[in-house]
């Protein structure tokens, strides 16, 4: 099937067909990444779910958390009572 290249903003965008987005079971807003192969040929995959800022939060466990880094003083309009 033939698509094509359209101008999207700044951007350029293909238009999946209705058939092909059912037969690939994509929909709107589903996660894909884009390669560029051989001769100028591009690949689709699909990229998995965006994980939710809860579901990434929920990941923290004592042992991958960072410990606090001092940066000087605080000073400005940046300085804030707790």
């Amino acid at each position: 099937m033939r698509a094509q290249i359209l101008k999207w903003g700044n951007s350029l965008a293909v238009r999946i067909p209705k058939p092909i987005a059912e037969q690939a079971s994509l929909s709107e807003g589903d996660p894909i990444e884009i390669e560029v192969s051989g001769q100028g040929s591009l690949q689709l995959h699909r990229g998995g779910k965006i994980p939710t800022l809860a579901q990434l939060v929920a990941q923290i466990t004592p042992e991958n958390r960072y410990e606090e880094i001092g940066t000087g003083p605080e000073f400005g309009k940046e300085a804030v009572e707790w």
